[in-house]
């Protein structure tokens, strides 16, 4: 909407546009009359250059009038002072200047909303004309504009006579904002990550900081020939060797990534785009954030959380590239390498943008889930700490936890202030879930201003597995012998499968190396649909046929010891569950041959070389509480033989065991070997004798099982216990996170690494690997663990992610210890003695 000329001169009264000085005979009916200054500007040199100062000389309009020629560019300027912060400014020549064949601008007639000072005119004729100072050479006119206004700030603001073209002061600026796309510019995906993808979509909604890209395209264009070159025969060996020298090949890349510069172009670019979009990014005091944002970074199928650089609290140009670079060099170390070779990408090309981020410096941050634990799906799970989160997101720092629940019935312990941002939190989180149509994992932080989001992802792995399948379901996994799949959920049985599995497990696989028969036992999962079908109940059947007629049910810690027929198990299971035909939850059970037997038998080693076997026909549950008395046989000495009556005693009930004397002997020893002194106990049965279960004498149960307290990461894994104590050392190379294995840069913390590495791998099953955190560094190791076990720490930082993805589970129970691990959802359960090696 364009001013009338009473409008103008009401608004320039008001103070609302600026016309000095002003003469109202100068107003028309929509605009108003500007003179001609006295000063033109003329370029020298041809050609003109864009990217330099262009020389020029002045010239004084006389009285009489100056004759501008034909086909030459004269600038020159008003003599009044326009401008406005209000409205739009646009100019025109007078129609009876134009009628000389004069222009006064040659494409430039839109003025900015904030400019105040002379105009520059670009006067260029068709003719000869003479042109005299202070004659009315164009009209101004003004326009109400819509929206919110941003006041010019550029630099030709204040202007006083001509102005030559100060486009070369722009040069950098105009190309550096091309390069280094912001957050409201259009990009490539594909060059920027979806991580400043994310940020750029959500900053329109929600409050992000300010920051810039520079896309993953200026790090390929930093690599030299040679360097691209080393680096893919690098890669090329490393997967011809399948990682079997993976230190000395990760050493290697790590070297030839640790050279690459910024280039001297990029660097004056670089420096452009931070002194425009931070203004103040030359003052000391004002910090920013440099991240990485690599393009398979943050999908839904792959977070590959942590594994390259971030920096915080930079400050200054030279400290931002700096930065950039120690990002590019992150995305060739050891953590960044190993998770791209476990995916099975042996690329040496670069896949790396970094964003460069105003640093929020908050009073609380952290990071919150939706969808992490799948049960209720509105549930928000917060972990915050005091200031940055990094060490949060590092597994370093223990957080405090809430979530959505406890917020909304008040039961969380903090004050108002902190509350009050954790209900903001929740807020967003569930916000960016709608927006995004799937669960996410938010970065945040909080400061005076309110919540920021510093970073979302989709959630791209859940704590606890789906409990429900819409097709049949009947599968069965031995109990002692096999390795569940990483996906299985063992819901309520997940302590007495730990129980089990760490303790019986080994014992029964070295009661068939010595050729001793043991029950039989299995995991069974299974739904409505599948326990009511037709396939699923034979498979059951199938799965049960043989051995004894009867078995043992365990549901969970309260409900188990169930002994029941085994042509009665569907039966049972059904009404034990509830489930019905069309059920589509999963559930599991445990399953264990039952064996009465004619006697209850126990057996321990006695003295230096001699034997004693215990046995009732009242059964081995009688025998151990207590409330049968047995008999005993008595072997002196084993190496005497079984024959003379001085060396063995043996009451007439228990010559049905004189055949088993030999295998009583020779397991209990190996037993005893392994756990030291134990009582074995087996069940007779039909001339055939089944070792059922030991105990470890005066030390109490040979197995320790603790409920977690926070399941990082569901599955079940069995394997040898590792304590890791280095806590100095994983600390250090987890902040950020970047292992350094570059031997002249730091010898300490590469020696460090590979000798844990050396450590795991010595072991000839996967180790259960025990530390006092969930260290990002530990991520190098996830091709050589079976799982985890944290003293404490975050189930939401980027190892904890990691581990869901990678399906490897984990668990924080402090204070355990033992020889052998097993960890099933949420529980740990050890055997053997600290410091044994099995």
């Amino acid at each position: 909407m364009i001013l009338t000329g009473s409008e103008i001169e009401r608004e320039r009264a008001n103070g609302r546009i600026t016309i000095e000085p002003f003469t109202p005979e100068q107003v028309n009916p929509n605009s108003y009359n500007f003179r001609l200054g006295k000063t033109l500007r003329v370029y020298q040199d041809m050609p003109l250059d864009a990217r330099r100062t262009n020389d020029f000389e002045e010239v004084e309009i006389p009285d009489d009038g100056y004759v501008v020629e034909p086909g030459r560019l004269y600038l020159a300027h008003t003599i009044e002072v326009l401008g406005s912060e209000h409205y739009a400014p646009t100019f025109a020549a007078r129609s009876s200047v134009a009628r000389l064949g004069l222009f006064i601008n040659l494409s430039a007639s839109l003025g900015d909303i904030g400019y105040t000072g002379q105009w520059t005119l670009q006067l260029y004729s068709m003719n000869r004309v003479r042109v005299y100072p202070g004659i009315n050479i164009g009209q101004m006119m003004w326009w109400r504009p819509q929206g919110k206004i941003v006041l010019y700030d550029g630099k030709y603001q204040g202007s006083v006579g001509p102005r030559s073209s100060d486009i070369h002061v722009d040069f950098d600026k105009q190309f550096a904002r091309q390069r280094f796309p912001g957050l409201g510019a259009s990009f490539d995906a594909n060059d920027v990550g979806p991580k400043f993808a994310q940020l750029a979509a959500s900053s329109h909604d929600f409050h992000v900081p300010t920051a810039f890209c520079v896309p993953a395209g200026e790090f390929s264009d930093a690599l030299t020939a040679d360097q691209s070159a080393a680096l893919a025969d690098a890669f090329d060996d490393l997967k011809a060797t399948v990682g079997a020298f993976f230190t000395d090949s990760a050493a290697k890349i790590q070297k030839i990534g640790a050279e690459v510069r910024v280039p001297e172009q990029v660097r004056k670019l670089l420096a452009a785009r931070l002194n425009e979009v931070f203004p103040d990014s030359g003052d000391e005091q004002t910090e920013l954030a440099v991240r990485s944002s690599g393009l398979d970074e943050d999908t839904e199928g792959s977070s590959l959380a942590g594994i390259h650089q971030s920096i915080l609290g930079v400050r200054g140009v030279a400290a931002v590239i700096d930065a950039v670079e120690r990002c590019w060099h992150s995305y060739y170390e050891a953590p960044a390498v190993a998770a791209r070779i476990r995916a099975g990408d042996f690329s040496p090309a670069p896949r790396l943008a970094v964003i460069v981020q105003r640093l929020v410096r908050p009073t609380v941050a952290g990071v919150a889930f939706t969808g992490l634990d799948r049960g209720d799906g509105d549930r928000v799970s917060v972990e915050y700490v005091g200031g940055l989160a990094d060490e949060l997101v590092a597994g370093v720092a223990v957080p405090q936890r809430t979530d959505s629940t406890e917020l909304a019935a008040g039961h969380a312990e903090h004050d108002a202030a902190e509350h009050k941002v954790l209900v903001q939190v929740v807020d967003l989180a569930r916000r960016l879930r709608e927006s995004r149509g799937h669960d996410v994992d938010v970065e945040w932080a909080a400061d005076s201003d309110g919540v920021h989001l510093v970073q979302v992802r989709p959630l791209t792995a859940a704590r606890q597995g789906s409990h429900g399948c819409a097709e049949p379901v009947t599968e069965a996994h031995r109990l002692y012998v096999d390795e569940l799949p990483a996906d299985f959920n063992l819901g309520a049985v997940a302590a007495v499968y730990s129980g089990y599995s760490a303790k019986r497990g080994p014992a029964h696989r070295l009661a068939h190396e010595h050729g001793v028969s043991t029950g039989a036992g299995w995991v069974i999962r299974f739904n409505g649909r599948g326990l009511h079908g037709a396939e699923g109940g034979k498979t059951l059947r199938d799965t049960l046929t043989g051995g004894t007629d009867e078995c043992v049910l365990d549901f969970g810690d309260t409900l188990r010891q169930i002994v029941v027929p085994k042509e009665e198990v569907p039966q049972q299971l059904a009404v034990t569950t509830g489930v019905n035909p069309d059920g589509t939850d999963l559930h599991t059970v445990v399953v264990r041959d039952f064996i009465r037997g004619e006697l209850g038998v126990i057996s321990r080693r006695a003295g230096e070389n001699g034997l004693v076997v215990e046995y009732t026909d009242e059964g081995l549950m009688a025998l151990n509480r207590g409330t049968a008395g047995g008999e005993a046989i008595v072997v002196k000495d084993l190496e005497a033989g079984y024959d003379d009556a001085s060396n063995v005693t043996c009451p007439a009930g228990g010559t049905v065991l004189r055949p088993h004397f030999d295998e009583l002997a020779r397991f209990t020893a190996a037993m005893h070997a392994k756990h030291g002194p134990v009582t074995l106990e087996w069940v007779f049965d039909r001339g055939t004798l089944y070792f059922v279960d030991y105990s470890v004498l005066g030390g109490g149960d040979a197995v320790t099982v603790a409920h977690g307290e926070v399941c990082i990461s569901p599955g079940t894994a069995r394997g040898p216990l590792l304590r890791l104590d280095d806590d100095a050392l994983l600390r250090r190379l987890s902040i950020g996170p970047a292992v350094s294995i570059d031997k002249f840069q730091d010898v300490t913390e590469h020696e460090g690494l590979a000798r844990i590495l050396d450590l795991v791998r010595s072991y000839d099953e996967k180790p259960v690997i025990s530390s006092a955190r969930p260290y990002a560094v530990l991520s190098v190791l996830l091709d050589d663990v079976a799982g985890f076990v944290f003293d404490q720490g975050s189930a939401l930082g980027h190892l904890a992610i990691l581990l869901r993805e990678a399906r490897i589970p984990a668990v924080t129970a402090a204070g355990i210890s033992g020889a052998e691990a097993v960890i099933s959802d949420g529980t740990v359960a050890t055997t053997g003695h600290k410091g044994e090696r099995p």
